[in-house]
């Protein structure tokens, strides 16, 4: 399945589907170009009975990021869950409810489009 690009009401839907990615994990961190990176997480499906799944977030026209090593990554707080936004222009992922501010968090990727891809859960 390719990656669906993600509008503003298409990624309020998704969140609230998988609940912000609260209590969550980090998979893998993957860029794939100097412009170019993907995220995978695992967390529940509440349209699925709360079943695992993970969902990859490709983010396009990186223009800032705050990335950590793979054992890092495994070691970040996701009580908080994740925040993605997206307007005319930009979006960002982070890592924490960081709403505005995104470049704040301990983890963040700023880029121009962002996708998603639900994929099997990896244990």
């Amino acid at each position: 399945m390719p990656v669906k690009p993600l509008s503003a009401s298409t990624l309020k839907n998704l969140l609230e589907r998988i609940d912000y990615a609260r209590q969550g994990e980090i998979r893998s961190l993957a860029p794939l170009s100097p412009t170019s990176i993907c995220v995978r997480f695992s967390v529940q499906d509440i349209a699925r009975g709360y079943d695992w799944i993970d969902v990859l977030f490709r983010i396009e026209g990186v223009n800032d990021a705050k990335l950590m090593s793979d054992n890092v990554l495994r070691s970040l707080d996701m009580r908080e869950g994740i925040t993605v936004e997206i307007n005319d222009k930009n979006c960002a992922l982070a890592i924490g409810s960081y709403s505005g501010r995104a470049n704040e968090a301990p983890f963040y990727i700023l880029g121009t489009s962002i996708g998603y891809e639900e994929l099997p859960f990896s244990a």
